[in-house]
């Protein structure tokens, strides 16, 4: 997927992210260029896709975290195969 198109539906991400928040993805943004801590990404992780800000790399695995840390799933550290791509627009819904 080059880019994609993704509604927010949970709370993991506030403030940064709202439910029905549309966001844009780019899978190109990750091919000259690695992802950094402080991006935000699109990944899989058991069966599901969901979207987090990378919070540390360590010996080459990313440690990701959401913004409401009262309200994020705890996620083992994922492999840089893992993430589909990185948030590049946000387009919020009134």
């Amino acid at each position: 997927m080059i880019f994609g198109i993704f509604r927010i539906s949970g709370h993991s991400m506030m403030p940064h992210l709202k439910p029905n928040d549309r966001i844009i993805i780019s899978s190109i943004s990750y091919l000259l260029k690695n992802p950094q801590i402080g991006d935000v990404v699109i990944f899989r992780y058991n069966n599901k896709t969901l979207i987090k800000r990378i919070v540390r790399i360590s010996n080459g695995e990313f440690c990701v975290g959401g913004d409401n840390r009262k309200d994020s799933l705890k996620i083992n550290a994922i492999e840089r195969n893992d993430i589909l791509g990185k948030v590049i627009l946000k387009l919020a819904v009134s």
